[in-house]
């Protein structure tokens, strides 16, 4: 039986490659793509799910917008990594379909509800959007199976440092109020941040690129694409979102530590600082973060379905 996953995404080059991991897994059923603002503004992450989809053949899936800013303070972006179109600039023609008229609150409330205990929701953005269902739906956590999220940095590892800046891990610094609802929600969440992402045996170099530049199929074509723009100005492309997604797909890559989630929430130099603390019994259930992976083992999982017919 495959598992039914919604994506919460912010496309964004490695959100782009965690869909075509998704849809090349059949341990996963993708049933669902909400958007945020994040890697770029809501209408250019928006219009990337769609191309990306398009692109794969996933036009069926439904792809909701939600929030285009964070829940109090103001939006940024990451467009200097990601390109002027946050996909980096590869050639992806527009979908001839639109985002559903739903929100993405609606939605992920819907794909919860629809069977209760049963679904996961995968978070690669901002969590403004989850944060933001979770307060209209209180019980929406609960219904959950997995919330899994691509986010913070806890410093488990010696990669877990900040990149957006020395405390600071990009999406949970874009909206470090929503990770504290999130965090605290009850939600039984698996938490993968850079302590791992980071790692470089997970990241793809030049023979990888070589590897993905000799597969004939689009989901080869475009992560091919995409690895080069990355590899143009930084020594490897790093695979956060497609990290987090295969905690789902084979958890037994990972170890983790457990405990309760902290964010730093206050607009200082710590803004975005995430902790996990598990000396104390957490109110609520402990979460699970990444502290270490087989970075190996993932990475072929990763370019063997890539390439596959």
């Amino acid at each position: 039986m495959s598992l039914s996953v919604a994506l919460d995404i912010d496309p964004g080059i490695d959100d782009a490659l965690a869909v075509a991991l998704a849809l090349r897994s059949s341990e996963i059923r993708l049933e669902l793509v909400t958007t945020v603002a994040g890697n770029g503004p809501l209408e250019m992450t928006t219009r990337n799910a769609l191309r990306v989809l398009h692109h794969l053949g996933a036009d069926d899936i439904p792809v909701a917008a939600g929030a285009a800013q964070p829940l109090r303070k103001p939006f940024y972006g990451a467009i200097g990594y990601h390109g002027h179109d946050a996909l980096g600039g590869i050639d992806l023609p527009d979908s001839p379909h639109a985002a559903d008229t739903k929100t993405a609150v609606d939605a992920l409330y819907e794909f919860a509800a629809t069977k209760p205990g049963e679904r996961v929701l995968v978070a690669t953005g901002p969590l403004t959007n989850v944060a933001q269902a979770f307060q209209r739906h209180p019980e929406l956590p609960a219904m959950l199976k997995e919330l899994v999220i691509m986010g913070g940095a806890f410093g488990l590892t010696r990669y877990g440092t900040g990149n957006q800046t020395p405390v600071a891990e990009f999406n949970i610094w874009q909206d470090p109020d929503a990770a504290e609802v999130v965090f605290a929600s009850g939600a039984s969440m698996t938490i993968v941040g850079l302590d791992v992402t980071n790692d470089p045996a997970t990241a793809l170099a030049d023979d990888d690129l070589a590897r993905l530049r000799s597969g004939a199929t689009p989901t080869s074509r475009m992560a091919a694409d995409i690895t080069a723009f990355a590899l143009k100005t930084h020594p490897n492309c790093a695979l956060h979102d497609p990290l987090a997604l295969a905690v789902v797909l084979d958890r037994t890559l990972f170890d983790f530590a457990h405990g309760s989630l902290e964010v730093h929430a206050a607009p200082d130099t710590e803004m975005g600082r995430t902790i996990v603390r598990a000396d104390n019994p957490p109110p609520c259930p402990p979460a699970a973060v990444a502290s270490a992976v087989d970075g190996p083992r993932f990475k072929q999982l990763f370019l063997s379905r890539m390439m596959e017919h």
